[in-house]
């Protein structure tokens, strides 16, 4: 919280930043696996299927290809 929240907070940008809501840029990526349960080897093998900047899909790959070039 203190990380996205508060981040937004410090340069003034809460109303677009700091949490996944309706009206805010979001930066985000959907990984192939769980980064959380992987073994430590695995890790690295890891790839981006949907990465997001400013709200606006940048990568699409697999199931999220049909997403791509859409805004929101």
């Amino acid at each position: 919280r203190l990380y996205t929240q508060g981040s937004a907070w410090f340069s003034f940008e809460e109303s677009e930043r700091g949490a996944l809501a309706v009206s805010q840029f979001a930066d985000l990526a959907v990984l192939s696996g769980d980064y959380l349960s992987l073994p430590i080897d695995q890790i690295g093998g890891l790839t981006s299927l949907l990465t997001m900047v400013d709200g606006r899909i940048v990568y699409a790959d697999g199931p999220f290809v049909a997403l791509e070039g859409r805004t929101n």
